[in-house]
């Protein structure tokens, strides 16, 4: 945790190099440029410290621990030792080193003789403050933003910034990645390249360019249902040009791209502190019989999710369990041995106790190519799908609904069974990629194939549905999709009142306690004292 003196400056961003320097050790341990007399950083430094605050680090045990939960992609089978929100205080520090290195880098920028060769760079930072900006709101709520990260260049009356309503960082935003689309060129030869700096696209425009206007589609859905006047018009832009299912990228931060990036956290929350097991409601919708023998089996993305218990039956611990639910008693990961012996899966030739319940699957815990996803291909189709199925910004379409449909639920099943199989750790019952065929019967399942009858109803469900799933290692999002959905995603009805009393009461993360302390008086503004997880974020339906 960071300390209070710290985190007041993470708020008011009062940094230099020093922010620099702090955030880029944290996971890019082999990219820190050493002081050498100059007290400022560079272009290309200040662009690594923002992507190094962009990674998970030890924000996944919080999301493990009540995230998965709550969004029912899993369930914990006990309360773990992490208290809500402490992935949320992280990601509240992390922000805002990225502010003030983003204003760093604009001011530097505004320095140079000829500013307009760093367009690309700029667009890049305002796709990325956006991605960053849009993900803790969703987590917050109201938050500071246009104000914040300024005090180092514009005085101490910025110490303290005022808190922007969602929906002004949401415009904002949108604002931002239009700018970023429109002015990003793949042809100026004289733009200043972050070349092998680039971790996330490796400096390719054409997919900075998807990924900016993808990010702009997903934003402006989210937000439509509080805002259609502002949000119509960039989903009909947005859907004009180029997104990232134009050739199957999925935007994120790959271990492969980035040299020596630290996946020592990633490790422990899903080994040592794990406590999460395969949910019923997850499980329905992978198995058309529920038979504990996985013979039911029919979506090839619950053996990439979820591996069997000791005994080798999938066995899901109840979503909403009761006080005759039989308690987990065993230790399926056994961390200090299956690190050394990743042929010994669940524990075979060195048990630990017996687990009862079918877990997360281990070997992607410690895997050195999983990527920490932001955006996917079959995320953008099944955004496609839901602004055709409802008429968001378009007249609507079943039959396109449709397609998107499909085609998002193909891109879903082909990245994660890709993903398997360039698992560098996974030795047994390696996964293998469906054929077009096995696709197509996937998508002829009664539990999955599109209702084109009912498009705006039990369609939209469907829709909901296949992108949760496809969210599953991006349990923040599909906590956003569950909230600005009104609740439709797929929701386990047995024992409903278990689930409102345990989780129905999680919408928000608190404001960490340096706010109070050290921006009293706009949090007052904000909370009237009362900062309750209970309010309802501005994108709730």
């Amino acid at each position: 945790m960071i300390k209070k003196k710290q985190q007041k400056f993470l708020l008011i961003g009062v940094i230099g190099l020093i922010l620099f320097a702090s955030s880029c050790t944290k996971n890019f341990s082999s990219i820190n440029y050493p002081w050498q007399g100059s007290p400022n950083a560079t272009v290309s430094q200040l662009y690594v410290g923002f992507i190094s605050n962009m990674a998970l680090g030890g924000l996944q045990v919080g999301y493990n621990s009540w995230v998965y939960p709550i969004t029912q992609q899993g369930v914990v089978y006990t309360r773990a030792d992490y208290s809500y929100g402490s992935d949320g205080d992280a990601d509240w520090s992390n922000f805002y080193h990225n502010l003030a290195n983003y204003n760093s880098m604009f001011t530097l920028i505004a320095t140079y003789p000829d500013t307009s060769i760093y367009t690309n760079v700029k667009a890049m930072m305002k796709t990325l403050r956006a991605y960053h900006a849009l993900k803790l709101s969703d987590e917050f709520g109201d938050m500071p933003f246009s104000d914040a990260g300024k005090a180092i260049y514009y005085g101490t009356n910025n110490f303290t910034p005022t808190y922007d309503k969602q929906q002004s960082i949401y415009l904002q935003c949108l604002s931002d990645l239009q700018w970023a689309v429109d002015n990003f060129s793949t042809t100026d030869v004289s733009q200043y390249s972050i070349g092998n700096e680039d971790f996330v696209l490796q400096n390719n425009i054409s997919q900075w360019i998807e990924f900016a206007n993808s990010l702009r589609l997903r934003t402006a859905i989210t937000m439509y249902a509080k805002d259609p006047t502002d949000a119509g018009p960039q989903i009909a832009d947005a859907l004009t040009k180029p997104l990232l299912d134009a050739d199957n990228t999925n935007v994120g931060l790959y271990p492969a791209n980035i040299p020596n990036m630290d996946l020592s956290a990633r490790q422990y929350s899903f080994g040592t502190e794990c406590r999460l097991r395969m949910g019923t409601t997850m499980w329905e919708w992978m198995s058309s019989t529920n038979a504990q023998d996985g013979s039911g089996i029919f979506d090839p993305r619950c053996t990439m999710f979820f591996e069997p218990n000791n005994d080798t039956l999938w066995n899901p611990f109840p979503q909403n369990p009761t006080a005759s639910t039989p308690a987990e008693g065993g230790d399926p990961y056994n961390y200090s041995i299956r690190t050394t012996d990743w042929a010994n899966k669940n524990g075979n030739g060195s048990p630990p106790t017996q687990n009862l319940y079918a877990d997360f699957n281990f070997y992607w815990s410690a895997d050195v190519t999983i990527p920490e996803l932001f955006l996917t291909t079959a995320q953008v189709h099944f955004l496609k799908a839901e602004a055709y199925a409802l008429g968001m910004g378009v007249a609507a379409s079943p039959a396109t609904a449709q397609t998107e449909y499909n085609a998002g639920v193909a891109a879903s099943v082909t990245f994660w069974t890709t993903e398997g199989m360039n698992s560098s750790v996974w030795v047994v019952d390696r996964p293998t990629v469906p054929t077009a065929g096995q696709i197509q019967t996937m998508l002829s399942n009664p539990i999955v194939q599109f209702d084109i009858a009912n498009p705006s109803t039990h369609g939209l469900q469907q829709i909901y549905a296949q992108e949760w799933i496809d969210l599953f290692r991006q349990p923040w999002e599909a906590w956003t999709l569950l909230r600005r959905t009104g609740g439709m995603t797929p929701m386990d009805p047995n024992n409903a009142s278990y689930y409102t009393s345990t989780y129905g009461g999680y919408q928000r993360y608190q404001y960490p306690s340096s706010e109070q302390t050290y921006n009293e008086v706009n949090w007052m503004a904000e909370t009237g004292g009362h900062d309750s997880i209970g309010t309802k974020i501005w994108i709730t339906q």
